[in-house]
């Protein structure tokens, strides 16, 4: 009997896991095609970034309310229809000629990765005995990583010898393979306490995140009336969303968990963490394959760095946390980004490729550190019954992160682009990769700020936690 549990409960987080290995790869893989995205459909930076970052806002509009979703009717049932929808949003994108229909597809695939991210972590915590919870936890950390890693270099491979179609193509079996082997493998259990959907909530947060992320990305091009107003529209229904929650009985987001201050500051750090991770990741490709003019190839073995020092020194970060708290190396950790990014601002025409590495392993070292500790923090800030709702806020700051730091990382780009040639610029200006490397410093200086925020930040809690350390120490002695 106990030898059956073991297979089973190990056969669901493999399941799980292919899942969010899919879903990661895809994210990291669409990076590094955008430059040849952006020449095979004739569409500007400006344009082909909606690849990049629709997938990104339909995610985080959604995954509250995939989460609550699962929380009614059942994790596996919303995870597999996850799975479904990313599979087909998978297929749609790569037979899409037009980038109006990629845009679309991109967003079914946003659907399909919310609901599926949204109760990932919620099966495995079902699964697994509190003792090994966190080893398994522990598992989908790494596939993310690894997802990460692989996106780049296999893009790049695919790139070299075959059209951009095919980085999408690779999905359908994969998905294919999850689906079938979770009708096997997963447990559909009934909700004990199904609820029911705040619907109010729902739909004001979704057309707030909508409104506002949308007019956000559109303000690169030029402000306007329609984009003022849609910013307006989205601050509009994200106060009502406010106070809608406040008085449900059952809200889709209890607004009290963040008077934790704890929970709430280690959100916050999450958020600058992953705004850089987001900016980075789609200004590089172009610095790389346009500034440069290396092949997709090489830029995604490049873009490969980052995710592949996370893989490998995550562990270790979780292992110190274990050893010496998680306040030391998270703090550590954001100071390393920080100083990887003002390294940044250093790229050149010339700089080398050793240089290059050396740049984005200081930004690998600094995630590493931080990443792993900082979900221990924010998982251990509040009670048992709300791992499932934080968990969901996790993915929510992580992809919301990443999605500002798209907007305003390209926004920034072209405003100092076109500073300095002097007309309005929302594309890669061929022969002139001094344009381009003046927007890219300006960028990279506002990332170093935005995570020394989060830095300084750190290092406040990290001196509060020692003293209340020394204060029980002291009434021990006493």
């Amino acid at each position: 009997m106990s030898k059956n549990r073991t297979y089973g409960k190990w056969s669901i987080l493999f399941t799980v896991l292919i899942m969010t290995f899919m879903v990661t790869l895809d994210g990291s893989i669409v990076n590094v095609a955008l430059p040849v995205m952006s020449g095979e459909l004739n569409a500007g930076m400006g344009d082909i970034e909606w690849v990049a970052s629709i997938y990104l806002v339909v995610t985080c509009a959604t995954i509250l309310i995939f989460g609550r979703l699962g929380d009614m009717i059942g994790k596996v049932r919303i995870f597999q229809i996850g799975v479904i929808l990313f599979t087909i949003g998978s297929l749609l994108c790569s037979i899409s000629g037009t980038l109006p229909l990629l845009i679309g597809a991109r967003v079914v695939q946003g659907l399909g990765s919310a609901a599926a991210l949204a109760n990932n972590q919620g099966i495995i915590t079902e699964s697994f005995p509190p003792d090994e919870r966190g080893k398994a936890l522990g598992f989908v950390s790494t596939f993310v990583a690894l997802g990460s890693m692989t996106g780049p270099t296999l893009g790049g491979m695919i790139l070299t010898v075959l059209p951009w179609t095919y980085i999408f193509l690779i999905n359908i079996p994969v998905g294919v393979l999850s689906f079938l082997i979770g009708l096997r493998t997963l447990p559909n259990k009934k909700p004990a306490k199904p609820g029911r959907l705040d619907a109010k909530g729902s739909v004001l947060l979704l057309l707030s995140i909508l409104l506002l992320f949308g007019s956000f990305t559109l303000l690169q091009n030029g402000v306007s009336l329609p984009i003022i107003i849609g910013i307006i529209a989205g601050a509009v229904f994200l106060v009502l969303f406010i106070m809608v929650e406040k008085r449900m009985d059952d809200p889709l987001v209890p607004i009290g968990i963040f008077k934790n201050k704890m929970f709430s500051l280690n959100l916050f750090t999450m958020l600058t963490a992953f705004v850089a991770i987001g900016a980075n990741n789609i200004i590089m490709p172009f610095y790389l394959q346009d500034a440069r003019q290396f092949s997709p190839g090489m830029a995604g073995l490049l873009m490969t760095v980052i995710p592949l020092i996370t893989a490998v020194m995550g562990p270790i970060s979780g292992t110190m946390s274990d050893h010496i708290g998680s306040e030391l190396p998270t703090m550590i950790g954001l100071i390393f980004t920080t100083v990887g990014l003002a390294l940044m601002t250093m790229l050149g025409i010339d700089t080398t490729i050793a240089v290059i590495i050396l740049f984005l392993a200081v930004i690998a070292v600094g995630s590493a550190l931080f990443q792993s500790p900082n979900n221990s923090l924010v998982m251990g800030s509040v009670s048992r019954d709300e791992l499932g709702l934080v968990g969901s806020l996790a993915g929510l700051v992580r992809n919301m992160g990443m999605s500002v730091g798209i907007t305003a990382g390209t926004s920034l780009l072209y405003s100092r682009m076109s500073d300095m040639a002097g007309y309005r610029v929302t594309n890669y200006i061929p022969g002139q990769p001094d344009v381009f490397l003046y927007g890219l410093r300006s960028v990279y200086i506002m990332l170093a700020v935005v995570v020394f925020v989060g830095a300084l930040l750190t290092i406040i809690r990290f001196v509060y936690a020692r003293k209340q350390e020394r204060k029980q120490v002291a009434q021990q002695e006493k």
